[in-house]
């Protein structure tokens, strides 16, 4: 039975990766380091998958846009550190998931709101570097998710048609990103989004495990 995908783009953290907790504190030691006071978790993680400048702009609305500025400089600083990087953790089954679906045929493209070159290190670290066909990083576009550049980016990169991509992620904004694209969206329930308020998006797919994925790429589900 042929596929019924030929290119999924898929988000890293919430998806690929179990990220929140450490993603959460980096967000409010850097916070801390400028003298402010930390922000609720929760509403972080809830940010997490936006632009970095958006992210603290959220955490620290009153916050003038040199401090924007300043705090996003001090995150990188650490953020892209080997031992930073060594703390990242794949979900369970990612790997021979990724593995199966590049057997079957499909292009694989990370896109995150993270620097392409940090991306690349986690997914080296992590092991599937080897899996990926490309990584799209915040850096590589000039507008962030939940704007459809991304998706777009990656299609025309493998030249794929709107009707056989797929966009997976565990956010509102890989759902908007996938929708506004005009591309076919999943969501996975395990990430840093109640699974309530992504399933109000309506997306085409929802899986509670990265392995599900399979399934529905190869048209079993």
């Amino acid at each position: 039975m042929p596929a019924r995908f030929d290119l999924l783009v898929l988000d890293l953290d919430g998806t690929l990766v179990d990220s929140e907790a450490l993603l959460v504190g980096r967000v409010n030691e850097t916070v801390a380091a400028h003298g402010f006071a930390c922000a609720d978790p929760g509403a972080v993680a809830a940010t997490i998958g936006l632009p970095l400048d958006e992210v603290f702009r959220r955490a620290l609305p009153s916050a003038s846009a040199p401090t924007i500025q300043a705090l996003c400089v001090h995150y990188r600083e650490h953020a892209d550190r080997p031992d930073f990087v060594r703390q990242f953790n794949l979900f369970p089954r990612v790997t021979e998931t990724l593995l199966a679906l590049r057997t079957a045929g499909a292009r694989l493209v990370i896109g995150t709101s993270k620097g392409r070159a940090t991306t690349v290190d986690i997914a080296q670290h992590c092991g599937i570097a080897e899996l990926i066909d490309d990584f799209i990083g915040g850096d590589c576009v000039t507008r962030g998710k939940p704007h459809p550049e991304m998706v777009e980016y990656a299609r025309a990169r493998f030249a794929a048609p709107a009707a056989r991509t797929l966009m997976v992620g565990d956010t509102s904004f890989d759902i908007t990103m996938g929708q506004a694209a005009g591309v076919a969206t999943c969501a996975v329930t395990y990430g840093m989004h109640a699974a309530e308020a992504l399933r109000a998006l309506r997306p085409d797919f929802v899986i509670d495990v990265f392995a599900q994925l399979t399934g529905i790429v190869s048209c079993e589900t």
